[in-house]
């Protein structure tokens, strides 16, 4: 028998050629930048289901991961309210939108979400219908049938549902703050708080981390920004209607959010007749 004997314990791997390394490393430690300005806005109680709410949406540059969310109500303490852990896709107007009636078939909502670097989606009229695209545009709720793509993260929006549960319709210059919105998106922070807060102002802090989750922001560092609280998302009693048909009023204990509203319509009767409504409680 003939061969190569090789000692026993004697080797040697192939030689392979080495892989050629795809980049500079990643740097778990990146700068995440400062969160951009966020959109802070009370929706309906039809989104609420009658909670005093306020919803908050941010996002970030490229490094951006998320951010905490720390809320004051005397601009110096603050305290720690939750995480936002994707960026919303929010920007800006880019034309005015004029005010329409509902539904809106004339104009398109031109929108730029660079800041946040979003994409929309186009859905079908009946989800337009359905406010399954619900956006936020100033202080109006709206949703679209269409999302066409005219440049990097820049979209027009057509077959507009203006007005969406019950927000005011208006006119939206360019530079409107924009958001896709909806009470189950995962980038939406809900932020509830008691009626008793209803008329004050709080303070919100975004300090910011990196998509691994790193180099958290100190609170010191990033801005704070104001809102008013309205209670917009409270129940709302219709008085005259509901005693029209026999339906009693009991609004719980004292504290609970409640608006109650009374349409007397319009009151005819000839000159020199007084209408008295009582006195003032």
């Amino acid at each position: 028998m003939t061969g190569t004997i090789t000692p026993i314990g004697v080797g040697t791997a192939l030689a392979y050629p080495k892989q050629a390394t795809a980049g500079a490393p990643l740097d778990s430690l990146a700068d995440p930048g400062n969160t951009n300005p966020p959109i802070v806005f009370e929706p309906p109680p039809g989104l609420t289901g009658g909670a005093t709410e306020a919803w908050i949406i941010a996002s970030g540059g490229d490094d951006w991961g998320g951010c905490q969310v720390w809320v004051s109500t005397d601009g110096n303490t603050y305290a720690l309210a939750g995480t936002i852990y994707r960026s919303a896709r929010q920007g800006v107007l880019t034309a005015t939108l004029p005010a329409a009636s509902d539904p809106d078939a004339t104009h398109a909502l031109a929108v730029d979400l660079s800041e946040s670097e979003g994409q929309l989606l186009s859905g079908t009229q009946a989800d337009a219908d359905a406010y399954v695209t619900l956006c936020l545009c100033g202080g109006e709720l709206v949703s679209y049938e269409t999302a066409a793509l005219t440049g990097p993260f820049r979209y027009t929006l057509s077959y507009l549902r203006r007005g969406v549960y019950g927000t005011p319709i208006g006119s939206h210059a360019g530079g409107t703050p924009f958001a896709r919105v909806g009470p189950d998106d995962p980038a939406l922070f809900r932020y509830a708080y008691p009626a008793s807060f209803i008329g004050q102002s709080i303070f919100v802090k975004l300090p910011a981390f990196n998509i691994f989750g790193q180099a958290l922001q100190g609170l010191a560092a990033v801005s704070a920004y104001s809102y008013t609280l309205v209670g917009t998302g409270g129940v709302t009693i219709d008085v005259i209607g509901a005693l029209a048909v026999g339906v009693g009023q009991d609004w719980g204990v004292v504290g609970t959010s409640v608006a109650a509203r009374a349409d007397f319509a319009s009151v005819a009767a000839a000159a020199g007749y007084d209408i008295n409504l009582g006195s003032p409680l």
